[in-house]
């Protein structure tokens, strides 16, 4: 049997058996956080991409996990469920909780590969999250809004159906440690960022639904934020406000830009980011962090596609 015992590990121990896993998306720290719930029935959120399997395999197995059965996914892009097919593979008990076009998209993930290879190159996908495996459609289990998933002990994870960022993206809420783990919800928080960017992508970016999402969200008791991208955080009211705001600053600003190209735009868009950064006093390598890992064309889009939509409804 294949260990990675040896490989780098970031794990963080929260209150009520919640661990952090750093996946070293890209090879880089900080990108990317799966989440494990130790309970008399375990569960694990996210996986990240093919390349940073190893990563997740090695820091279970320094904390002694070595079964691991089911798992829940935020969503259907390529960040979050490009391990699934090499989980499955290694658990063969293992399935997975994820929205209903899971069930269409992962056992033939092509469509899904290749509408983010257009964007992406498939040059740069390879080497950087890795190709994706099928996933058997007898290892997936759908989810539906305001299902409980059973953690035993008496605990709960409540999934909730929110669209805005993508239509098939579920957050989970954890009654007992009040965390919500959000996925790409809220947005963006990179270390050593204390500060929500938002994350906007086509086709599904809708401002309206979430703002309906993250208000829903501002009336459950919580705690914690748990991002993809990256980390738990505390002060969860004041991110969410935040996330706001800026997702409205962001809309304006690509609503007031001059008739020009995606591309063009998302340079003048990421040395305005840049700009704000720097007047608002934060440090190179934390507005580094944030302006090096998001694709700027790729908001541009997102952000011209719904104001389309908006328009001609």
């Amino acid at each position: 049997m294949q260990k990675y015992i040896y490989m780098k590990q970031d794990i963080t121990k929260f209150d009520n058996h919640i661990y952090q896993i750093d996946v070293f998306m890209e090879n880089k720290p900080g990108r990317m956080s799966c989440y494990y719930i130790d309970s008399s029935n375990p569960i694990l959120i996210e996986v990240g991409p093919s390349n940073s399997f190893p990563y997740l395999i090695s820091s279970l197995e320094s904390l002694g996990i070595n079964e691991v059965n089911r798992s829940a996914m935020t969503h259907l892009h390529l960040d979050h469920i490009g391990g699934i097919g090499h989980l499955v593979e290694k658990y063969e008990e293992h399935f997975v909780y994820i929205h209903e076009l899971g069930l269409k998209h992962l056992p033939n993930p092509e469509k899904l590969w290749k509408a983010v290879s257009d964007i992406y190159t498939e040059k740069w996908l390879i080497e950087n999250w890795g190709k994706i495996k099928p996933t058997p459609i007898d290892k997936i289990k759908t989810l539906n809004d305001n299902e409980f998933i059973d953690l035993g002990n008496n605990r709960k994870l409540k999934a909730y159906h929110d669209p805005g960022h993508a239509k098939h993206h579920f957050s989970f809420y954890d009654e007992t440690s009040k965390t919500l783990f959000i996925g790409d919800t809220l947005g963006l928080i990179y270390p050593h960022g204390n500060f929500v960017q938002p994350n906007l992508p086509p086709p599904d970016f809708d401002k309206e639904l979430l703002f309906n999402t993250l208000e829903k969200f501002e009336k459950l008791e919580l705690n914690n934020l748990a991002l993809a991208h990256f980390g738990i955080h505390n002060k969860p009211y004041e991110l969410i406000t935040n996330a706001k705001e800026s997702i409205e600053v962001w809309i304006k600003f690509i609503e007031n830009l001059p008739e020009s190209s995606n591309q063009e735009a998302s340079v003048i868009m990421e040395q305005w980011v840049r700009t704000n950064y720097e007047f608002l006093g934060i440090d190179k390598e934390t507005i580094d962090n944030y302006t090096n890992n998001v694709h700027f064309e790729m908001q541009v889009a997102g952000i011209r596609n719904y104001l389309l939509k908006k328009k001609n409804p």
